[in-house]
């Protein structure tokens, strides 16, 4: 979070005050008041109302920023190291009951992203330094509709692509690198700003703006780069890319398996993310086979009862949920899911979580989503009544050391980051 305040020009002075940032580049911001100083400050007791502090050395960030328009989670290591993973940007038009867009229609979604990411950088980054994007749908790095401009060397700006303009990244990890085009491991490119991404990337790398490379199962790519030896028991870990899963095999060791995927949704990159006694595991759109396989990791490098929190598959939708996560106890503490539509999270699914539906096992869960429609909470009452959290940002902050974690739902419809409720502690396990 930046210290400097701003001084607006005297006619500004009427305008209302949101929350963020230094940051002259932006022209959104221009007419936006001073940053609020968060109360209290880091450390201290957190009330509801209060602005967030800023992340701390040896703590944990898990941040979903909510636009309305499309996915994107943030994460700060506990040695100040960022990670993005998405940032989508669609169309109001778009799918069928859109939620309202956040802040309000007329701030671009990678504008909002951008807002939220600058406020909550650690002291003296100015840049992102992984962006790994889970796949290459609209809702997951942008939709060519949005798009007003084209870079000179043919790449449309949107989401993910257009966000780079305002906060830089330094590493792109993905699953299609370098080649962008399918082989004998990697699936057809599908999404509709897809091409424009490799576009992007290889325009990035030749010009030295980023590194690349290709996402890994089985390896620790984004790592700690500031001060990895303070936090020796924290790690990222790649689970799974393309259809391949890291597994183990008849004699208990870990091994690539699966096989090439469909494109799309079944290619998604996925990690496990370790530090202490905490777990955590998110794998973008994941379905289809590459989903069980993901349940066999679970069940073979976690185990039951053992996962704290986890980032829903596909937005929780009627495909996210697959056999044998149910076969395999599936059971975290915190679920996290990041909706856009009337439909997401899907009534049913969210039913079957919720309330422990056979053959869903029973375990005590809290259910956090950045959005739930009017018309979705109006025609299931009772189901929303029973989740913990709804429209709004949602981090999870981990302590130092890992031993237990906070949910934090923030508001959204600013830029001010204020908390409208708390969630825990939450004891590891």
């Amino acid at each position: 979070m930046k210290k400097i305040l701003w001084i607006l020009p005297l006619f500004a002075l009427l305008a209302v005050a949101c929350g963020g940032g230094s940051n002259g580049e932006m022209p959104w911001e221009d007419d936006l008041g001073t940053k609020p100083t968060p109360t209290p400050t880091p450390g201290q007791t957190i009330a509801v109302g209060d602005v967030l502090p800023d992340w701390e050395e040896g703590c944990f960030d898990i941040h979903f920023i909510n636009s309305g328009r499309g996915e994107c989670c943030f994460y700060i290591f506990p040695d100040g190291t960022t990670m993005l993973v998405d940032a989508g940007e669609l169309t109001l038009t778009y799918g069928d009951g859109p939620c309202p867009q956040r802040p309000n229609s007329s701030i671009r979604p990678y504008e909002t992203y951008a807002r939220y990411i600058k406020h909550f950088l650690p002291q003296g980054q100015n840049a992102i330094d992984y962006c790994a994007p889970s796949h290459f749908h609209i809702d997951h790095i942008g939709q060519p509709e949005v798009a007003t401009e084209t870079s000179p060397v043919g790449y449309r700006k949107a989401g993910l692509l257009a966000l780079f303009d305002l906060v830089p990244y330094s590493h792109v990890i993905d699953n299609a690198y370098p080649g962008y085009v399918e082989d004998d491991v990697t699936p057809a490119l599908d999404g509709g700003l897809a091409e424009d991404w490799g576009k992007f990337v290889t325009w990035g790398v030749k010009e030295g703006k980023f590194t690349g490379a290709r996402f890994t199962p089985g390896t620790e790519q984004m790592v700690m780069l500031y001060n990895k030896d303070a936090h020796k028991d924290f790690k990222v870990f790649n689970i799974c890319a393309n259809g391949f899963v890291w597994a183990k095999n008849g004699q208990g060791n870990g091994y690539l398996g699966g096989s090439k995927s469909a494109k799309g949704n079944p290619s998604c990159c996925g990690f496990h993310v370790t530090y202490g006694k905490f777990d955590y595991v998110a794998c973008g759109d994941l379905t289809s086979t590459s989903q069980n396989l993901f349940a066999a990791y679970y069940r073979d490098f976690i185990g039951d009862a053992k996962l704290d929190a986890f980032k829903t598959h596909h937005h929780l939708g009627a495909n996210s949920w697959g056999s044998k996560m149910q076969e395999y106890n599936f059971n975290p503490r915190v679920v996290l899911n990041c909706s856009m539509y009337q439909g997401q999270p899907n009534p049913d699914m969210l039913n079957n979580v919720l309330n422990n539906v056979a053959p869903f096992p029973f375990w005590v869960k809290d259910f956090f989503t950045t959005n739930g429609h009017e018309n979705a909470v109006a025609a299931n009452k009772e189901l929303y009544n029973k989740v913990a959290g709804y429209n709004g940002h949602i981090v999870l902050r981990v302590a130092k050391g890992g031993d237990t974690f906070n949910v934090y739902m923030l508001d959204d419809t600013n830029f001010e980051y204020r908390v409208k409720s708390i969630h825990g502690p939450y004891t590891s396990r």
